[in-house]
């Protein structure tokens, strides 16, 4: 579930920090609400998954009954020309509806997608997480040997609720990512492996709000790690985290209170949490009510820190949507409902990678001349309206280079409405 960046004269949000300035510059607002029309991938945008140069976006839906939902894949999404983009309805199966949410995580070629979420039938053809083939689509029918894990599987739990990787602890010599799993009710990180999908050993760890043991709550919705393995957990209105000690174990087995957002409702469909590390700096990403309208999660906050320690009074960045793309066009303000974000390092055709190949080549300086004078989006590096010397000399200046940046995507929806926002993280 989530990354950030910048492009030559484009308009970002920055904002100082006491060791380095990050910048968010918002590159891309494309509404996506064709795709999660109520019919074959659900109603709803609920989740986002990147593989380096796909997206992969995950419905749910708001029926009276089961219906349909599924994943969207978006192929070239770094492109410049967002009209070069593709789209691909690529699952799609029957699942348990009204506000039943779907999550979605990319690994090493395959997608791990929980759909369903929140419904406690304990029935395959409600909910349930799966394993596919992130080219073709295929499910891996013999992943956790029936091809699902049900929240039965989840020791006996009645409901599943959010998927993330594990990335396994910084100082275990065996270390190998798995899928962690939460449950609503339950003080438990589960674990799947990729390959398997057999159980991993649970982790205990309990939210306690206190951290001494006791004001304990179980309302898990989300997960998040940092890159050495120490777990955040969202709760519908709080933050907890949890040192990892071990492979499978956290300090005291709990989890703190490090963020009290109480007169936040704890009934909201979607709140969410990822992790973002940009060189020896980390972030929070979470969505939250602006203040200034408690009707929706209209903010997507990103707030610096470690550990137990970050600083919420102040967030680093408030992303509202509205922050002007390269073009200098203002999109409309946040105002729906159901955030997730996900990030992720790519190729970067801002500084001359304009074909997406992952090298500043021969390739891209003819795609520049050939296209010379016009005002070709995909070799427009700098998004100014047309091709021009200021676009050869940045292919010159990177030739020979492989430019990556760092993405954050974020997206939002509401019935009937929904849109991707991608920023890049420089």
């Amino acid at each position: 579930m989530k990354r950030v960046y910048g492009v030559l004269g484009a308009v970002a949000v920055a904002l100082l920090s006491a060791s380095a300035q990050v910048r968010f510059t918002h590159l891309k607002s494309v509404d996506l609400s064709s795709y999660f029309n109520g019919q074959a991938l659900g109603s709803v945008a609920s989740d986002v998954a990147f593989d380096g140069s796909n997206l992969y976006i995950a419905g749910y839906s708001n029926a009276a009954q089961p219906a349909s939902v599924g994943v969207l894949k978006i192929s070239n999404v770094l492109s410049l020309d967002v009209n070069s983009w593709g789209y691909t309805p690529l699952i799609t199966l029957t699942q348990a509806a009204q506000s039943r949410v779907s999550s979605l995580v990319y690994h090493n070629g395959f997608l791990y997608l929980g759909t369903g979420l929140g419904d406690t039938s304990n029935q395959a053809a409600n909910t349930g997480i799966r394993k596919f083939d992130a080219i073709t689509g295929t499910q891996v029918s013999d992943w956790n040997s029936t091809g699902v894990v049900l929240p039965s599987d989840l020791s006996n739990s009645s409901r599943a609720d959010s998927l993330e990787i594990d990335p396994g602890f910084v100082n275990d010599p065996n270390r190998t990512p798995s899928l962690g799993i939460v449950a609503f009710g339950r003080g438990i990180v589960f674990r799947r492996d990729f390959g398997t999908g057999v159980a991993l050993p649970n982790m205990l760890a309990v939210p306690s709000r206190d951290c001494q043991g006791g004001s304990v709550t179980t309302e898990m919705r989300d997960l998040a790690f940092s890159p050495e393995g120490d777990v955040y957990l969202r709760l519908a209105n709080s933050i907890f985290y949890a040192p990892r000690t071990g492979a499978n174990t956290v300090e005291n087995n709990r989890a703190c209170r490090i963020a009290d957002f109480s007169p936040d409702p704890t009934n909201q469909v979607s709140v969410n949490l990822h992790y973002l590390r940009v060189g020896n700096q980390s972030f929070l990403v979470y969505n939250r009510r602006d203040p200034n309208n408690r009707q929706g999660y209209a903010r997507v906050f990103i707030v610096t820190g470690a550990g137990a320690n970050w600083d919420f009074a102040n967030p680093y960045a408030v992303l509202t949507g509205n922050e002007p793309l390269p073009n200098g066009s203002i999109p409309a303000e946040y105002n729906f409902d159901i955030f997730n974000f996900t990030s992720g390092v790519g190729t970067d055709p801002s500084k001359g990678d304009v074909n997406l190949d992952g090298v500043v080549d021969d390739a891209d300086l003819l795609a520049i001349l050939f296209e010379f004078g016009t005002s070709n989006a995909a070799v427009d590096t700098n998004s100014d309206g047309v091709v021009d010397d200021a676009d050869l000399l940045t292919v010159l200046f990177n030739f020979g280079t492989s430019p990556q940046s760092l993405y954050l995507f974020v997206v939002h929806s509401s019935i009937g409405t929904d849109r991707l926002d991608i920023y890049r993280v420089d």
